[in-house]
């Protein structure tokens, strides 16, 4: 007689469970409470209210993150579908290329009407600190409302730079490039991975812009500088080291989770598995000691990152197949992966945060120094440096570092401006050359800052 599949799956979990008894996986708690007594020596929270607390309070009168959210909620959109960045707007022409008379009107309409929004934007980064209203004693369940709209200043920021280079008006464009990187820098303080993805591609989309200004239009001395500046500044924080931190209270906050709600830690189970073994797995997995040797083995791996994250960025690239060789013991047997559901789950998506933690840093020391470069080209009629040494000590202190490969960055000049770049993830010279996708994108395998003008 066929047994019905449900009651094999339940048959085989209660196998299981006799044999965890068996072979004794239950085991002390020491190594994961002497960890976490060591986060908290170091100051760092290990439950979801002292990471609450730890995201520290900003008085209203300080806090430019509200002041961004009120402006962006008085942001009226025009209607027109000829402006650049809107849901069914055409995208700004390529850097270095005029805009067409109809998307330089449909622009003008579009910041015009909005002005007072957007003067509240420049305003409100001009305040010292930002906290985002989380409630992070959520958890996972926490709500990220604050990021469509603040990733949507960005793009009307970097909308108002584009137009007032084109319409030759260099100090408003430096100031939406400086207001652009101020709302990117009120999610420093913000202790999650989300968090530091979202900054991280902010501070790219204004790299990215201030390129297409400067293709269109020299910036004054003075703005130039403090673009130097905020791209310096910009790379100073270790939000990384904040975002590890999150993650791994997020991580510890299974402890106190009922077995039911771990059923979400089993969700890829083969498929056509009934449920009930995801719960009846979860209840294994809870009582039988399995959940902290889990923990045990998630800590230690993203202990990993975060002393990695205390290194010099050039350090960082050594530090990753340690952190490999850590997973790869998940799938040392078949079964390792399933009897750690929350290592498996997590650990994995934490192998592209060190590269692009070196990629954005490059692409910002490729900033600084064009920052530079076009300090020189003021200073000498236009004429661009021969190369990178001649900003040396005057516009630099010393020629930035590839973070890729620890050299200096790479420079070259062409018919039509320069190129300032770093080699790339791929460990190879290409020269600082793009090229243009099927879809009018441009691309380079290696990290560049490229003015046309």
């Amino acid at each position: 007689m066929k047994l019905p599949r449900a009651k094999v799956w339940l048959a085989l979990a209660g196998l299981l469970l006799v044999l965890l008894v068996l072979v004794g996986w239950s085991r002390e708690s020491g190594p994961l409470e002497r960890r976490l007594a060591r986060y908290r020596a170091a100051g760092q929270p290990t439950t979801l209210a002292e990471l609450d607390a730890w995201y520290a309070r900003v008085p209203d009168s300080e806090n430019a993150a509200t002041a961004l959210l009120e402006a962006a909620s008085a942001w009226r959109p025009t209607g027109s579908t000829n402006v650049p960045g809107s849901l069914e707007g055409p995208r700004c022409p390529k850097r270095g290329e005029a805009w067409p008379a109809a998307l330089l009107e449909a622009t003008r309409t579009e910041l015009a009407s909005n002005a007072l929004p957007l003067a509240q934007m420049h305003a409100a980064v001009e305040r010292p600190r930002g906290r985002y209203p989380l409630d992070l004693r959520a958890g996972a369940s926490v709500s990220f409302k604050h990021l469509l709209p603040t990733q949507g200043m960005i793009k009307k920021l970097g909308l108002e730079a584009r137009y007032a280079a084109e319409t030759s008006d260099p100090e408003r464009a430096a100031s939406a490039l400086l207001a652009m990187l101020g709302v990117a820098r009120t999610f420093e303080e913000e202790p999650l991975l989300i968090s530091y993805m979202i900054r991280v591609s902010m501070i790219g989309v204004s790299v990215e812009t201030t390129e297409s200004v400067l293709s269109r239009t020299a910036l004054p001395e003075e703005q130039l500088r403090r673009l130097q500046t905020a791209f310096l500044e910009a790379e100073a924080t270790n939000h990384l080291m904040r975002a590890i931190v999150g993650e791994r209270c997020l991580a510890l906050d299974t402890l106190n989770w009922p077995a039911p709600k771990m059923a979400d830690l089993f969700s890829g189970l083969p498929d056509g598995t009934p449920p009930l073994v995801a719960t009846t797995l979860a209840y294994l997995y809870d009582g039988s000691g399995l959940e902290r040797q889990d923990l045990e083995f998630y800590v230690e791996g993203i202990d990993q990152l975060a002393e990695a994250a205390t290194r010099s960025r050039s350090e960082m690239p050594a530090c990753l197949p340690v952190f490999q060789t850590h997973i790869d013991r998940l799938y040392s047997y078949f079964w390792s992966g399933w009897l750690r559901p929350l290592s498996r789950q997590q650990l994995p998506l934490y192998t592209r945060v060190f590269p692009r933690e070196l990629r954005w840093v490059a692409t910002l020391r490729c900033a600084q120094t064009a920052m530079a470069i076009e300090r020189w080209r003021l200073a000498h009629g236009g004429a661009l440096p021969a190369w990178l040494g001649d900003l040396v000590p005057q516009y630099l202190p010393a020629v930035p570092e590839d973070p890729l490969d620890g050299k200096p960055l790479k420079y070259h000049t062409h018919k039509t401006g320069y190129v300032v770049y770093s080699i790339g993830e791929d460990g190879l010279d290409q020269g600082g050359a793009q090229h243009v996708d099927g879809s009018g994108k441009t691309h380079s395998n290696d990290y560049t800052f490229t003015v046309a003008r």
